[in-house]
């Protein structure tokens, strides 16, 4: 893993200026490439080939190709023997170098032969053109700001953000989105002008133009494959075994939830060296428990890390390397478990994607449920059910009260679309939006997975290209990839391989509900223990940390702060503050100190260090 960085104009001591900024993304080596037309800077975090030889920016024999790169290529070297039979002469172990001469021979079509996770930079001299270039799924992220025939990008916006010429300015219509999803929808960021390069996409920059286009597209969602269970248990693991390449060790997070276990246990067929690691609360939340059954079965080197409401006092640093406001509760343990994990290997391997290609949230496998729940009588629902589910509710704390008063909205809405988007426990809506934003008539205040609900498909694949298209590049991966390598770790993800994904595309969704399939090939592997414990997901308790007084009295100063800012209309700001123990009040509140905090560090250009959680 490493950062990148450039122009398509000389200046030196900018891009210096540049790949300073992102020191942590590669702390091994950094190079620099410039003449009259780009420069570029690299920043290295050495995984395969540790020697000087895999030094970057990277050029051809000629000069007339450079190649500045962010990732892991796991086909490089059946790549590379493809390439020296039509007559390239390598100089290194280097995956950068399967790009350099793969896109001589085969220009921007290289592209879609590479598998892995890449943000890469090509300047073809001969031909003035600069390309960039990210990975299918989305897995390493790429930032452009195109103005005034200036591009200029990086893996991290605080590098672009270095050229004094943008203006750091709020796209309020990535704020609206933002109050949705918690992240930044699609290829916009909450900056004005800079925006993110979708999965699977590339620019092209040549006589003062962008050109985007595809190199890779989700697979069409069909039901053409009869599925078989060993099929599956071979593809896993040879997904593993892909993600075991490199010249340094490798570790596993792992929660003891289905997806990290099971790669512990196809791990174990491949090696007997195996770390894990697992990140706790000491509280109803904690997974620690399942996480040392899995460690015991299959003998590795464990260690548990134990995490308190004081961790939280990272945020404003986190909130720095994540560039922009991402407010997933799961961005502090993993940051800090990445902390711990990156003082013992330089790679670990995650269960990230697990979720979308197997089927396993609950959005997707409740669909059924909520069709059923339509033919109960309106009276009955809205009269009886709701109304005592909402008063069951208050004689339990968290999850089972978020739980019971989430049944009570869904009992009583006659609307199946929108009963399916509060499974996704979005914190604000449409109705709330408007209250809350000043600016509220200049925006669009629909929720973005509106798109992909409304679909003429069926629910559960307007669900899953949900999930793929927006959730996993732009809140999931996007977490992995700042958290990870703030500390200089690479984070790989053996479930968004694109053998499994286009697999289980070509299956009927019968197979993946509540995972059945891969819960029959991995219950070979796992203990029943494991294969039995309910569906927990991976995040921060904070809404057992909002009810208690004490810690929302520590945040105050930071929300009375925001409400200085004419963003926000007072009376609907001050209606949640104010109110920590209402419903989804919690994850409003979270929502809005991680906006905040943005805004002291990004817009005020205040140090995050003098920020106190």
């Amino acid at each position: 893993m490493c950062g990148i960085a450039g122009f398509n104009w000389a200046d030196k001591e900018l891009v210096k200026k540049m790949t300073q900024q992102v020191p942590h993304r590669g702390p091994d080596d950094f190079g620099f490439y410039t003449d009259r037309y780009v420069s570029l800077g690299h920043r290295r975090l050495s995984i395969v080939d540790l020697s000087k030889k895999g030094h970057q920016p990277m050029q051809n024999i000629t000069g007339s190709i450079t190649v500045i790169f962010n990732g892991e290529i796991y086909n490089y070297k059946r790549l590379k023997e493809e390439l020296e039979k039509k007559g390239y002469k390598f100089s290194s172990e280097s995956d950068t170098e399967v790009i350099v001469y793969g896109y001589e021979e085969y220009k921007e079509g290289i592209f879609s032969m590479l598998e892995g996770m890449f943000a890469i930079a090509i300047w073809d001299k001969k031909n003035k053109k600069l390309i960039l270039a990210r990975d299918r799924i989305g897995k390493k992220p790429l930032y452009y700001y195109f103005k005034d025939s200036k591009i200029i990008f990086a893996s991290e916006i605080k590098a672009i953000l270095e050229f004094e010429e943008i203006e750091r300015e709020i796209d309020f219509q990535c704020l609206s989105d933002y109050l949705s999803l918690r992240y930044s929808s699609g290829n916009k960021t909450m900056f004005k002008d800079i925006y993110k390069l979708g999965p699977g996409e590339y620019i092209i920059y040549s006589n003062h133009k962008i050109e985007i286009n595809k190199h890779w597209k989700l697979p069409e969602l069909t039901q053409t494959r009869t599925p078989e269970e060993n099929e599956v248990d071979g593809l896993i693991e040879k997904a593993v075994e892909k993600r075991l390449m490199g010249d340094v060790p490798i570790g596993v997070f792992l929660s003891g939830g289905l997806d990290s276990s099971a790669i512990v246990g196809y791990m174990s067929r491949l090696t007997d060296n195996i770390k894990t690691y697992s990140v706790g609360f000491g509280d109803n939340t904690d997974e620690t428990k399942y996480a040392d059954i899995v460690a015991n079965k299959f003998n590795t080197e464990h260690k548990n890390i134990l995490l308190d409401k004081e961790s939280l006092s990272i945020l404003p640093k986190l909130v720095w390397h994540l560039d922009e406001p991402l407010a997933d509760p799961a961005t502090v343990p993993t940051y800090l478990l990445c902390e711990k994990v990156s003082k013992e290997v330089k790679v670990a391997l995650s269960g990230e994607g697990g979720d979308e290609t197997f089927g396993g949230y609950q959005s997707f496998n409740y669909i059924k449920n909520l069709i059923s729940i339509k033919k109960i009588p309106s009276f009955l629902r809205k009269g009886a059910i709701s109304p005592a589910l909402s008063i069951t509710s208050n004689m339990f704390g968290y999850p089972r009260k978020q739980i019971l008063k989430l049944g009570a909205e869904i009992v009583k809405s006659d609307d199946l679309i929108e009963n399916q988007k509060r499974l996704f426990y979005f914190p604000f809506d449409e109705k709330n939006k408007s209250e809350l934003l000043i600016k509220s008539k200049e925006v669009n205040l629909s929720n973005p997975i509106d798109k992909y609900l409304h679909e003429i498909d069926n629910p559960w694949n307007n669900t899953l290209k949900y999930y793929f298209k927006e959730w996993l590049p732009n809140d999931l991966l996007m977490k992995v990839d700042k958290t990870s390598m703030a500390h200089g770790l690479e984070v790989r993800n053996p479930f968004l391989d694109t053998d499994l994904i286009n697999y289980f595309s070509s299956i009927d969704n019968s197979y993946k509900h509540k995972r059945l399939l891969f819960r029959k090939a991995v219950s070979k592997v796992l203990p029943d223990s494991i294969m039995k414990r309910k569906k927990q997901g991976f995040t921060l308790p904070i809404s057992n940390w909002f009810i208690k007084k004490e810690f929302t009295d520590r945040l105050l100063p930071h929300f009375d702060n925001l409400s200085k800012r004419k963003i926000f209309d007072e009376a609907a700001y001050k209606k949640i503050i104010n109110n920590p123990k209402d419903f989804r009040n919690d994850h409003r509140m979270w929502v809005l100190l991680n906006f905040e905090l943005w805004n002291k560090i990004y817009l005020d250009k205040i140090n995050y260090n003098k920020i106190k959680i």
